[in-house]
């Protein structure tokens, strides 16, 4: 199935409208289809499982490791079969997945392994950059992540036997229409000149709004909401996305030396609190988008937050179980 000899860092990019696109694209790429099996985090986002199920696959999760946040590599053998193809590792909230143990598993069970780095750029396992472990490896570049582009993302692909097929595939991926790029552009400047952390639950209650009702371009459609395949998925970035990620990307090193400054006075407050942080071994090393906090009653801290105009995330707050079985 596999050819195993990697590219040893000469990968290639391909670049999509939206990071759930681009793993759409890479499991398009491994011929995933009815009745496959691809194993993944169960703490994780719809777009995921959405990406596997549009193929007729089956999404299989597994339980995380409550230190990382990630899969628990010592649960993920259990659940293989003679239908299992892949293994997505999620880098979850920046924290890198242990992808020795990972590759381990799927080197002795022939499958490929995905990286989900949209929310890790910038961080390294074992002084080696996530993205560049498995066949392939997926960002995004989404309002929320660690650079944006509004909408966006790109697939990595380190196995050479995918990246021919990829160079195939792609081109059949059509541009975003005139007006969609219109809309998103308004989108982001209005993002650009009004996010900032005293409106951040006003704009994010407004924009989940204008979402529902059609007026924006939102990171999940009602269809995707509803686990369906939307029409017109296939999109590519458009060329404003592409030449906007370019500048971000150059400037990466400044993101990462603020985001790693702003972890250590949070850090530093948790610890003064008596709140538990993140403890990993020295080999981790943690480019946050968000910094994870466990609590007994979530909503109350949500609430707590929003009167404090303090941004706390709320992610992954829907059970996957009650759209999608695995």
């Amino acid at each position: 199935m596999r050819n195993r000899e990697f590219m040893s860092g000469n990968y290639s990019s391909f670049f999509f409208f939206k990071g759930r696109v681009a793993l759409y694209a890479i499991l398009k790429t491994m011929g995933i289809k009815t009745g496959d099996e691809v194993i993944l985090s169960g703490f994780t986002c719809v777009a995921v499982s959405n990406s596997i199920a549009y193929f007729g696959a089956k999404p299989v999760y597994v339980d995380i490791d409550l230190a990382t946040y990630n899969i628990d590599p010592s649960k993920i053998e259990e659940k293989i079969t003679e239908r299992t193809k892949v293994i997505i590792a999620q880098h979850t909230f920046g924290i890198p997945a242990e992808m020795d143990k990972i590759l381990e598993i799927a080197i002795k069970y022939n499958l490929y392994v995905i990286e989900d780095s949209c929310h890790a750029l910038g961080s390294k396992y074992k002084g080696k950059e996530v993205g560049t472990f498995g066949d392939a490896a997926f960002f995004s570049s989404q309002w929320s992540k660690p650079v944006t582009t509004g909408l966006g993302g790109w697939a990595i692909i380190n196995n050479p036997d995918l990246k021919e097929k990829m160079e195939k595939i792609y081109p059949e991926f059509i541009k975003p229409s005139f007006k969609e790029t219109l809309l998103l552009r308004m989108q982001y400047l209005a993002y650009s000149l009004l996010l900032k952390p005293s409106l951040f639950w006003l704009i994010q209650d407004l924009y989940r709004r204008l979402s529902r009702w059609g007026i924006v371009i939102a990171s999940s459609s009602n269809e995707e909401l509803e686990c369906k395949l939307p029409e017109g998925y296939e999109k590519k970035m458009s060329s404003w996305q592409e030449k906007l990620l370019k500048i971000k990307l150059e400037k990466i090193n400044q993101s990462i030396e603020h985001r790693m400054h702003i972890t250590s006075l949070y850090e530093k407050l948790l610890t003064e609190n008596a709140i538990k942080t993140v403890q990993l071994p020295d080999y981790y090393e943690i480019v946050f988008l968000r910094y994870p906090v466990i609590v007994k009653d979530k909503k109350k801290a949500l609430e707590a937050a929003k009167k404090s105009k303090l941004e706390l995330g709320d992610w992954f707050l829907s059970p996957l179980c009650q759209h999608m079985k695995g």
